[in-house]
């Protein structure tokens, strides 16, 4: 068997100390395991504040769970007109403390039918507390109306950037019908909270 020597020729020194590394590992790795230290603790994002939308009304869904990055839904319940060919929208935030996480997700509303969509999602250069998106629908054809409680129009990838919650606003919003003019009975909803903690 081999034996560790010290400098003066002391057998088991450099064992000792093998010894002491080993247990420090050991109860690093039971803090880790207990949740302790920072490196045990994922940061997260909720979002809350949201109501599930009326007739006529686009509005933001939150998902039920905290997720990293989390992916916040924007929705259409019922409606009175079934002439919807696009929806365009900017989603304000505070960037201090979110960032888009891009791609978004288109949902399943503008192109339920089979017919062709384009989605466009992106923040500016200048402007990144601003995502500007537009879905519609491609082609000369008519729009689509929703007749179920809630259906997905896009879903939007948030991260974290920095302890803290910000409200996420639509701003510039509307759904216009296939001659690109404003439908007015479709309104948006409230602002939803992300907190990044």
């Amino acid at each position: 068997m081999r034996v560790g020597v010290h400098a003066t020729g002391t057998p088991g020194a450099h064992a000792h100390a093998g010894d002491a590394a080993w247990l420090a590992s050991l109860c690093a790795l039971a803090l880790l395991a207990c949740g302790g230290g920072h490196r045990g603790v994922t940061p997260r994002l909720t979002c809350g504040g949201a109501t599930a939308p009326g007739t006529d009304q686009i509005a933001f869904a939150c998902p039920s769970r905290p997720a990293t990055p989390i992916a916040v839904q924007v929705v259409i319940g019922p409606t009175s007109s079934s002439d919807v060919y696009g929806i365009k929208f900017d989603v304000v935030f505070d960037p201090a403390v979110l960032a888009f996480d891009p791609p978004a997700i288109e949902g399943s509303f503008l192109g339920r039918d089979g017919n062709p969509t384009v989605l466009e999602a992106a923040t500016q250069s200048g402007d990144p507390g601003r995502l500007v998106v537009a879905i519609t629908r491609q082609g000369a054809v008519g729009g689509i109306g929703a007749s179920s409680a809630q259906t997905t129009v896009v879903t939007l990838p948030f991260t974290g950037v920095a302890p803290g919650t910000a409200s996420l606003v639509f701003e510039n919003a509307t759904a216009v019908d296939p001659g690109l003019f404003p439908i007015a009975a479709i309104h948006f909803g409230s602002p939803v909270s992300v907190t990044f903690q």
